[in-house]
């Protein structure tokens, strides 16, 4: 269980908030007076506010569950899969790619005795609520966990580490923010490059993680587990239009 005082933030406020604010135009819409219009252009009017009211509101809702509750389950969910793969020693060397608030960072560091977790951000406010340096510290410090993690700034397409550093490597929900498709297959080269051979990549994202397993295939890898996020994947991705499809891919190097 997550201790109340540990807060892994909001992902993408900016379109939570802007899914609240349909939902409440919705409203608006549907409780305007009705003698300003015919009663046959009021009926549409009111359906159309409705399904604003609905797609909004649900959707904004789903986001602050997702933030709040989904993505927990997720960081368990991805630890207990490197675990079949390959056991937690204790003794690992771990990075977390994107490590925002430090939601896996700290999952993982749970996990370690003698080994570290490191994570690395650029701290965009954008991708994740008071995205700073020092939260995912301060929720480290809160879970008992700050003696074995470090925190650095650095881009996920130039990872500031050698070649073949760490044992584990995960990310959650941070490929897709690269605008540019070169520029992610640049990041998933970087991931590669500092994992161990024997090692075990775990990383979740919102889309694209069909083209991140395609990619991979090509350095052949020992195995590769892709689940396609079952019926809530397929629901949210007809909701969003392809742009929100939750995925994840475990891979041994």
């Amino acid at each position: 269980m997550t201790p109340r005082n540990i807060n892994y933030g909001l992902d993408a406020p900016t379109i939570c908030y802007g899914m609240f604010g349909i939902g409440f135009f919705g409203i608006v819409i549907a409780i305007l007076p009705p003698f300003f219009v015919s009663s046959y252009f009021l009926m549409g009017l009111e359906l159309l506010a409705w399904l604003f009211v609905l797609y909004g509101l649900g959707m904004g809702t789903y986001m602050v569950w997702s933030s709040r509750v989904g993505k927990l389950r997720t960081c368990e969910i991805l630890m207990n899969r490197i675990d079949h793969v390959r056991p937690w020693r204790g003794d690992e060397t771990v990075l977390d790619v994107g490590c925002g608030r430090g939601l896996l960072l700290i999952g993982a560091a749970k996990r370690l005795k003698s080994g570290k977790a490191f994570g690395i951000d650029i701290w965009k406010s954008e991708d994740q609520t008071d995205n700073t340096p020092d939260a995912p510290l301060q929720n480290a410090q809160r879970a008992g966990v700050a003696d074995r993690v470090e925190i650095k700034t650095g881009d996920a397409r130039r990872i500031p580490f050698a070649d073949q550093s760490f044992d584990v490597v995960v990310s959650h929900w941070v490929i897709h923010n690269i605008e540019e498709q070169h520029e992610r297959s640049a990041a998933l080269h970087e991931i590669w490059r500092v994992l161990k051979p024997e090692g075990v990549l775990a990383l979740a994202d919102i889309s694209g993680v069909e083209d991140y397993a395609k990619d991979i295939k090509n350095w052949n890898p020992q195995s590769l587990y892709f689940n396609d996020g079952g019926l809530e994947a397929k629901l949210m991705g007809f909701l969003s239009g392809g742009t929100y499809r939750p995925q994840y891919l475990i891979v041994r190097k």
